[in-house]
């Protein structure tokens, strides 16, 4: 109490919320005139969390300088150690002090008079103000829960990541334990297309509880175009209001913001009893993101907020989040599925090339409308076992072909297979060469004396064998040219 004035032992009013949560409180002898040289003290008790809100409908005191030395009220909050907090709020003459709200659980009002001029006095009325409370009309459909507490947690506008809608009108408190404090940091913003805030389409912090005489912090715009130190926000106490408005229209489409804010206490290095953040602030005090981070000072979180996959220390430390077990596991995951996905690939392509190999293999096998005798049958295969440089089916393309000659003469029957030389040319002759080296066969021209001798051995085997016809005395030799393709699985022998 100020020791400049009387003792208000004689006129002292006491209010506390275990009596009426509001009601009045008037000057000595009101709505007559006050008493001379009275002091009167006018106690308010709210919850320990609360606050007492305080306002005055009638007010009329002797008019005096700005100083307010006649007559007058003296409005102050009262701390947990019981000490009037400064400044002071003195009133006097005929204007009407505003909405006053106590920034702690108790306030004093005190009244004063001198001996010279008196008037009527004044008629107030207090409320006792819970934690959850604000002024603001209540919130509009898909806001989420209204009063937040406990050591952290998230905020997000309506429909949020998709475009928020009109009209809307949505209050969150936000309560912690004394002397903690929050830290508010922002995931997305994206509240209009211009960085100047309106009375539509905003979102307003007020620190502590709301007073009309109170300035709010806007934001709107986008992240991506706000500083470092616009990001985050400390406040200055245990509570925050925070207050989203949208207009009549959203013509950009825009998404609304959200926010990550934690209960934090400033503790000095290895005193932090929950976790420590690695943020640390230097010399002085560190006020470039709204906190007052001194000396060697880290913000303390609780435990529990560690690996939870939210920025609780700030947006520039994420040091809760680093050396996390989910983490770690997620990114073992993203290898482990990268690989799982390379040996698929690998498996895959080799199916197919086995099953394009196993497509084009073909079992060599001639028709018997196409095939010749059993002794051309017999001498073609025998000359594939020999070292004619034939290129087997197996390896071949999808289309490919393969000429080879026969040839009947007196003494026999010989196949020469012809193959495409690099240049386009038949090496027949190379061919026919190596076959006749291999199997000891001799290609000549027929002649009288050959002639005649072979027909008589043919006559003699066939009369042996008991055929029903008779050789020839003269045969004349001839060559059968033929083509064997291979085209798509199949062998085709034609006639050329």
């Amino acid at each position: 109490m100020d020791p400049n004035i009387d003792s208000c032992t004689s006129c002292e009013h006491k209010y506390t919320v275990r009596g009426a949560r509001k009601g009045i409180f008037t000057s000595p002898g009101f709505p007559e005139d006050y008493p001379e040289r009275t002091t009167c003290c006018y106690f308010f008790h709210a919850k320990e969390d609360g606050r007492v809100r305080i306002e005055f409908d009638y007010f009329d005191l002797e008019a005096s300088d700005h100083e307010c030395r006649y007559d007058y009220i003296e409005i102050s909050s009262i701390n947990a150690l019981g000490y009037k907090e400064k400044p002071k709020a003195l009133y006097c003459g005929k204007t009407t002090p505003p909405v006053y709200i106590s920034t702690h659980s108790k306030l004093e009002v005190v009244f004063h008079s001198d001996v010279t001029t008196n008037a009527k006095g004044f008629l107030g009325h207090y409320e006792f103000l819970d934690t959850n409370w604000h002024p603001f009309s209540p919130s509009t459909i898909g806001c989420g829960p209204g009063y937040l507490t406990g050591p952290g947690g998230s905020i997000h506008s309506p429909r949020f990541p998709e475009t928020y809608p009109t009209e809307a009108g949505c209050t969150w408190v936000i309560q912690v334990k004394q002397q903690q404090r929050i830290l508010l940091n922002f995931l997305s913003l994206d509240i209009s297309n211009s960085e100047k805030c309106t009375d539509t389409n905003l979102l307003m912090i007020f620190d502590g509880f709301f007073t009309p005489d109170q300035e709010p912090l806007k934001y709107c715009g986008q992240l991506e175009h706000k500083p470092d130190n616009s990001r985050e926000y400390l406040s200055q106490g245990d509570r925050v209001v925070i207050r989203f408005l949208s207009g009549m229209a959203n013509l950009g489409g825009n998404k609304g913001f959200e926010l990550v804010w934690t209960a934090v206490t400033l503790e000095k290095t290895g005193e932090c009893q929950g976790f420590e953040c690695a943020r640390v602030g230097t010399k002085g005090c560190d006020r470039s993101l709204g906190q007052e981070l001194c000396n060697d000072q880290h913000f303390c979180i609780d435990e529990s907020l560690k690996c939870n996959e939210v920025p609780n220390c700030g947006a520039s430390d994420d040091s809760d989040e680093n050396k996390c077990l989910s983490y770690i596991m997620r990114y073992v995951g993203i290898i482990g599925g990268c690989l799982v996905i390379i040996i698929i690939i690998i498996v895959v392509v080799v199916c197919c090339y086995k099953k394009r190999c196993n497509r084009d293999r073909v079992k060599y096998s001639v028709p018997k409308e196409q095939s010749l005798t059993h002794s051309m049958t017999h001498s073609f295969m025998s000359t594939q076992s020999s070292s004619v440089p034939v290129r087997s089916l197996e390896h071949s393309p999808r289309s490919s072909c393969v000429m080879y000659t026969t040839s009947f003469t007196d003494c026999g029957i010989s196949d020469h297979v012809t193959t495409p030389s690099r240049n386009g040319k038949s090496n027949s002759a190379n061919v026919l060469n190596s076959f006749s080296h291999s199997n000891s066969l001799h290609l000549k021209e027929p002649n009288k004396d050959t002639e005649a001798e072979d027909a008589k051995d043919v006559t003699k085997d066939d009369t042996k064998e008991g055929a029903s016809y008779k050789g020839h005395q003269k045969r004349p030799s001839y060559h059968m040219m033929r083509e064997l393709c291979y085209e798509d699985g199949n062998i085709v022998l034609a006639e050329i």
